[in-house]
């Protein structure tokens, strides 16, 4: 017991098998990490800068002018977000196996977002119609979950319109920019 304090000291871990498993610092349980705990690490922080992102309202991230993209550049960067409402996933495609694409970073870069972001509306719709699928075994609330599922997706369809129009606009004004969460997770891949 320490006498200032009045409460009791800690043991002192002397025997080395008691301590195995212990890191020094953190240095040296960085080394120890698998790759698959630095990857969950890293998606928790993209998650949460993403949602702190949204929360203030942010629709996009580092949002600058590329003076390198020309008219066409631009066209093809707002044809990449737009097309997505009528035609998915074609435009984005045909731009990134284009071999003119290769020379134009700024196409490539809102056609691998642009794909990205329908790919992620699609899979959450996917998991949103799938979870609705499985809760309609519950007799009363599977219904009233199939009646307000019925009631918002009108509602997240147009907000995915918007999301669209808005990043597509974006891209025509010139600009690159960061989606909250997806760009840094397509930057992590390597594939912008």
């Amino acid at each position: 017991m320490s006498k200032e304090s009045g409460q009791l000291d800690k043991p002192k871990m002397d025997n080395p098998q008691k301590n195995e498993g212990k890191f020094h610092d953190a240095s040296e349980a960085e080394d120890w990490t698998t790759p698959v705990e630095r990857a969950a690490e890293t998606a928790k922080e993209q998650a949460g800068h993403a949602a702190d992102a949204l929360r203030r309202g942010e629709f996009m991230q580092d949002a600058m002018v590329d003076l390198d993209a020309n008219s066409d550049d631009r066209l093809i960067g707002l044809l990449c977000y737009a097309t997505q409402i009528v035609i998915p996933l074609v435009m984005p495609i045909i731009v990134l196996l284009s071999e003119s694409s290769k020379k134009r970073p700024f196409q490539r870069y809102h056609a691998m977002q642009s794909l990205a972001l329908s790919i992620l509306f699609m899979v959450l719709s996917i998991v949103a119609v799938v979870g609705i699928v499985v809760v309609q075994i519950i007799p009363i609330i599977g219904t009233l979950i199939i009646i307000a599922a019925l009631c918002l997706s009108p509602i997240a369809y147009i907000m995915t319109i918007t999301a669209f129009i808005y990043y597509g606009y974006q891209a025509y004004k010139g600009k690159r920019f960061s989606i909250p969460g997806l760009t840094s997770f397509l930057h992590d891949q390597e594939w912008l």
